[in-house]
């Protein structure tokens, strides 16, 4: 029994040490820039999600800003966080699965950018510590399952 829950208190530890690596990856993914735009080969601007977010603020685009910041921030990190309390309301309500919707957005552009001739994209780090922040997440909940 001993063994049995030592094991469990070194599970739980690592779980906790991973999510703590979750966020501060998603923190980095949010403020590093997540890509970059050439148009007509002349302008080129880099974006990240709180540039996006500042630059619909400035724009008076507070409903879309807060969607972005809620979606991309906000609740990924109440998920990390309702991960290891008892507080479950994430997983009531479903909002864990619009965890990699800025990713897809992502791809979709990358995917556009090279359908056509007026812009092309290129992807950055900040992309690719968003990208490792949910798969880190996804291999935890993955692995807390297992006995």
């Amino acid at each position: 029994m001993i063994l049995k829950r030592g094991t469990f208190i070194q599970r739980k530890h690592i779980f906790i040490f991973l999510s703590f690596i979750e966020f501060i990856l998603l923190i980095l993914g949010v403020i590093l820039p997540i890509a970059k735009i050439d148009e007509f080969w002349i302008f080129t601007s880099e974006f990240s999600i709180l540039s996006i977010v500042k630059d619909l603020m400035i724009n008076n685009e507070f409903l879309l800003g807060i969607v972005v910041i809620s979606f991309g921030l906000i609740f990924p990190i109440i998920k990390i966080f309702c991960r290891h309390t008892e507080i479950q309301f994430i997983n009531r309500y479903n909002f864990h699965k619009f965890s990699m919707v800025d990713i897809f957005l992502i791809s979709f552009l990358v995917f556009s950018s090279k359908a056509s001739s007026f812009f092309d994209m290129e992807i950055l780090l900040g992309f690719y510590f968003l990208l490792a922040s949910v798969l880190l997440g996804y291999i935890q909940i993955v692995f807390k399952n297992f006995p």
